[in-house]
């Protein structure tokens, strides 16, 4: 995210003429290496991304992998989204979810003021003229809530992995340009726990319908040479 942020709530008297332009629509993450994803997003994201889990806030969070290094963003080239899925993570902006209060559990709608998406020039508007949310608005507020209620599905799969101790720390070794290069602080699942369960246990687990999503991530490693080929590739 951009260090210029100008996070406010979201308001029908505020925004009444606010409008959402799709001008460089990528351009926050321009820097960003990581990006969340959540256990329904593991197939399609992961046919095109490495999936490994990062530690945030002492929690595991799956994260697709778009760069090696920090601030790396190797699917975005010139502002263009240079890969067929985009994340849930990113496709609302500049409209963010914010906590009511610090202490809060109670989430508002807010928008970044400061992204050059926001004007009232061009773009969607938020608001109707009768002061009503436009029809953009609330497909959009319908898909930020449905992304929560993916996020406790995605730590309920979460937690269940752990509790089978199928998540294990590694150290991703790679060749990048002749160069050995160690990447550190990247959680993934353990195959061979996996093959060690019991019977009950693998049961459980399909009967969960997470099977799909745990193979889905111990698929998507193989595009970490993708990784690897676009850094040769751009040097």
């Amino acid at each position: 995210m951009t260090s210029t942020q100008k996070i406010v709530p979201l308001s029908k008297e505020q925004h009444a003429q606010t409008k959402i332009n799709n001008s460089n629509a990528f351009a926050h993450i321009d820097g960003e290496h990581l990006l969340p994803v959540v256990v329904h997003e593991f197939v399609v994201a992961g046919a095109e991304f490495p999936i490994v889990f990062i530690k945030a806030n002492d929690k595991l969070q799956p994260v697709a992998l778009l760069g090696l290094a920090a601030k790396q963003n190797l699917f975005l080239q010139n502002n263009q989204w240079q890969a067929l899925y985009v994340p849930r993570a990113v496709r609302n902006y500049p409209l963010v979810l914010v906590k009511d209060q610090a202490d809060s559990d109670r989430l508002l709608v807010a928008l970044d003021e400061a992204s050059e998406r926001v004007s009232q020039a061009e773009g969607n508007a938020l608001f109707n003229e009768d002061g009503t949310e436009s029809e953009f608005l609330t497909a959009r507020k319908q898909q930020m809530a449905d992304y929560i209620d993916m996020g406790m599905v995605t730590r309920n799969f979460v937690e269940k992995l752990q509790s089978l101790d199928l998540i294990k720390e590694q150290v991703l070794t790679l060749n990048i340009k002749g160069e050995e290069r160690r990447i550190n602080g990247i959680f993934l699942i353990d195959e061979a726990k996996l093959n060690e369960l019991t019977d009950e246990q693998f049961l459980e687990l399909r009967k969960s319908g997470y099977l799909t999503a745990i193979f889905a991530q111990l698929m998507s490693l193989q595009h970490t040479q993708k990784l690897v080929k676009k850094i040769a590739d751009a040097s």
